[in-house]
């Protein structure tokens, strides 16, 4: 249960809120979230191609981009081409953070 409760008789917003409290109830709330497990009604609109997919699905198995360049039969730099613009689309500074995202997002 969640309660906004006060012993206070009425609030005024100008400075009777207790920034430890409301800390308090935000991390309560996000917590109470975090354990409905609801799936977001939103699909992403990040689109990623069949070849960008396929990158971070080896990237996420722990494949490094030469050892994805030898399965794939590619070069290094088209690998990297592609794991780059995956990266650009998902908004990631990192190959580690896009393989992450396309996880979570269920895109690989």
């Amino acid at each position: 249960m969640l309660t906004m409760a006060s012993h206070k008789p009425s609030l005024s917003l100008k400075g009777d809120v207790d920034p430890v409290a409301a800390a308090m109830a935000v991390a309560q709330l996000h917590v109470r979230i975090e354990q409905t497990n609801i799936e977001p009604t939103a699909k992403p609109t990040i689109a990623l191609t069949t070849r960008q997919a396929l990158m971070l699905k080896w990237a996420s198995e722990g494949k490094s981009m030469r050892a994805i360049a030898d399965i794939e039969n590619m070069s290094y730099w088209n690998v990297n081409f592609h794991m780059n613009n995956a990266r650009r689309k998902l908004n990631a500074y990192s190959l580690p953070q896009a393989t992450a995202l396309a996880t979570k997002l269920k895109l690989i």
